[in-house]
Formats: structure tokens, sequence, C-alpha cells
């Protein structure tokens, strides 16, 4: 099964990688802003000249992502071997997702499962493009097998093992992507209630806790350094909340003008970051029937069934987008239903379990910026689901054989 989903996964992002080469213009590689963005920082972070951004600002981004990168930057083709090697960061999600599946259900579950990541067309689009979403969403795979695990033990002193390695791999992912962090709260607060309080699980998930804070403590040491300010995280909080609640917010992400806007000219980067944390609160306290319409328009473009990009909304996209996320969708609500139904309460744990990711991110991007790579994160579980659902079909149909 590993073996199978694997290769179907690497077969995949290699055609979609060597395509999208093929159709790129002579000399450019990097498509998006965010992506020249990244690649600049891994420039500078390989000479030693720190993470700036575009405007100078060194702590914008969190430290993983960009040292991955600087790992290609002086290599010939250096581009080109970074998309290669998370294509197979891809695959190996991939994998995770299926020991995810089958640790929850069984084998078919997790063979399926594992064949839809491999597969979803968006996360074989977003493996060729140098953005966070692919690394992020294998180490977050990895987070939620081994808090599985960990759940699924009994609240023993062995299980303490697991908490220390989903600590390690919730760090990894906080230095991934800083909005994360609100995630592996959320998942540690549902441990222990699911745990009925148990101390193991109480000392498992305050281990997780202390190793994130001790991870984060160079990086904050560091941004105090570099810009007189203890910054756990980014100092993008600022800029991104203004983004999706500020008076010209559509629900889409729009910074040219305001970045470049006379008021911010000549600030330092704690307080380009104090402004629009100022800004953007007064806006919600001035306007909170605007924001609160606002968020309905940005949920709806980041579960959006096709595409929010122009440049990719042909009619064979929004076919083939739209072909692939509808039926997950509906088979996602279906095995919610069928898992509560033959579960009963241990059923109502394990959909809330994998439904987390979809309600943290559905509540995030309320208030940011909406958009479909923001829901990546969420599609593997619902994966889990539609795999879940699927096979309980072939099962009424007789296409496969019943269990138990």
């Amino acid at each position: 099964m590993i073996t199978l989903v694997f290769l179907v996964a690497v077969v995949i992002r290699a055609g979609w990688g060597t395509v999208r080469h093929t159709q790129m213009p002579q000399g450019q590689s990097l498509e998006f802003p965010d992506e020249q963005q990244y690649w600049a920082m891994a420039a500078a972070l390989r000479t030693g000249n720190g993470l700036p951004d575009e405007l100078g600002f060194q702590a914008t981004r969190m430290p993983f992502y960009p040292g991955f990168l600087a790992i290609f930057v002086h290599l010939d083709e250096g581009v080109l071997k970074a998309k290669g090697v998370q294509g197979v960061l891809g695959a190996i999600g991939a994998v995770l997702v299926a020991g995810l599946a089958t640790a929850m259900f069984d084998r078919r579950a997790g063979l399926l499962a594992g064949l839809f990541v491999a597969c979803d067309p968006f996360f074989v689009f977003f493996s060729s493009l140098l953005l966070t979403e692919t690394l992020f969403l294998t180490v977050l795979s990895a987070v939620w097998w081994v808090t599985w695990r960990a759940l699924s033990a009994e609240a023993t002193w062995r299980s303490v093992p697991r908490w220390l390695l989903m600590g390690v791999l919730s760090a990894l992912c906080v230095y991934t992507r800083e909005s994360s962090l609100g995630l592996i709260v959320f998942v540690c607060v549902l441990a222990v209630i699911q745990k009925r309080f148990a101390l193991q699980t109480i000392l498992g998930t305050g281990c997780v806790a202390a190793i994130i804070v001790v991870a984060l403590l160079p990086w904050a040491a560091r941004n105090h350094k570099v810009i007189g300010q203890w910054c756990w995280l980014t100092t993008r909080a600022g800029i991104s909340l203004y983004d999706g609640v500020g008076p010209h917010a559509t629900g889409a992400s729009d910074l040219g003008d305001v970045k470049a806007a006379p008021q911010v000219a000549g600030l330092t980067e704690v307080q380009w970051n104090r402004h629009f944390l100022d800004e953007s609160l007064g806006a919600i306290q001035a306007e909170p029937g605007r924001v609160f319409k606002l968020a309905w328009k940005k949920l709806g473009r980041m579960w959006n069934p096709v595409p929010n990009v122009e440049t990719y909304r042909s009619a064979i996209i929004r076919l083939l987008a739209a072909g692939w996320t509808l039926p997950t969708f509906a088979f996602a609500v279906a095995g919610v239903i069928l898992l509560i139904r033959r579960n009963g309460r241990e059923g109502v744990q394990e959909v809330i379990f994998l439904l987390l990711p979809a309600i943290y991110l559905s509540l995030l991007h309320s208030v940011f910026v909406g958009s479909v790579r923001y829901r990546l994160g969420a599609m593997p579980n619902l994966e889990i689901l539609a795999a879940v659902a699927l096979i309980a079909a072939l099962v009424r149909l007789n296409v496969l054989k019943h269990k138990g």
C-alpha cells in the first residue's frame, strides 16, 4: 500500500512538474510573487544576510521553508531541483495520510485516502510551486497521525514518547506556517477532553507546548537582536489582518497599494506591524457589519470548488477542479453521517478529530483573506472521510466484501 501510494503520487507530480516546466516562458521559473519572495529570502539566508522581504524587513516569514530552499539556491537548475524534492515530500504526505486512515479505520480506507491525496489536482498543482503548502501539508499530516496514535493508546506513561514526537513535529509545523500554532492548541485541548483529563495526557500535551516554546526561543531571540522586539512568530500579522478587514478589503489579497501608502513610509518593521494592527482593529470596531459580510465572501473563496485566480479559470480547469472537489465534499459529508450513525460516541470523536483543521482554518480565514490554497490543510482529512463513505457505498453495491 505504501509503495503504491508513494509511486502514484511521485509519478503524477513528476509528470505535472515536467509539463509546467516546458510551458513556462524561457528564463521564468517562478510564477507568483510569493514564490519569488521565498527564493530571494533563501538566497539571502544562504549568503548570511538574514531573511529580508521586498521591504527589507527581517521577520515577516517563518524560517523553515526558506531554510529548505536555501539548500538549492547555489545549485544549477536549483529551482527545478527544489520543486523535484518538494514533489517527493508531497508523495510522503500522501503516505502519511494513508497511514492515518489505516490507523483510524482499515487498510482499504488507508489505500483509498492515500490515493485521493496522491491524485488530488490541487495538491499536485501546488507541489510545483515554491510555496509552503506542500511542506506544511506533509508535516501537518505527520502531526495528525502521531496525535491519533497517542489518542488511540491507553493513557499510560508509555504514550509519553508519542507526545514528545508530536511536540517536535508541531514545532516544525509552526516553523513552516505560524498560523498553525492555534490548530496545535486546538488539537491538544481536544486530546485532553477526549482522554477525560487523564494526567498522562495533560502531561503529554504539556510536553508538546514546552517543546514548541523551547523550539521558538532561538527564533524569538534572533528577532529581538535583529528588529529590537521579542517576536515569537512573525511581524506579518498586522498587514495580513488589514488585508482581510481593512476599509478596501474584498476577501481577496491586494497589498500593492497598501505597502506603497505614504503614511507607512519610513516606519520600522515593528512600527509597521503595530500600525496595521491598530488600523485593522479600528476597522473592525467601526464597521462590524461589513467585516461580518466579508467573512462569508472569504469562506466562499476558500471553499470554492474551482480556482479563484483568473489565469486558472479556463473551462477545462474549472471542469477538472469541480469534478474532483464537489464529489469529495459530498462523500466527506456522507462519511461524517456514516461514522456518527455507525460508531456513536466514538464516531463523533473521530469526526471531530478529522474535521478540526477544516473548522479551525474556516474560522481563521473568515477573518484573514480567503483563498483555495488556505483550505488545503483540511483536505487530507476530508478525503479520509470521503474514502470511508466510498468504501461503504462499494460494500453496499457488493463491489467490495463486507469486513467483520
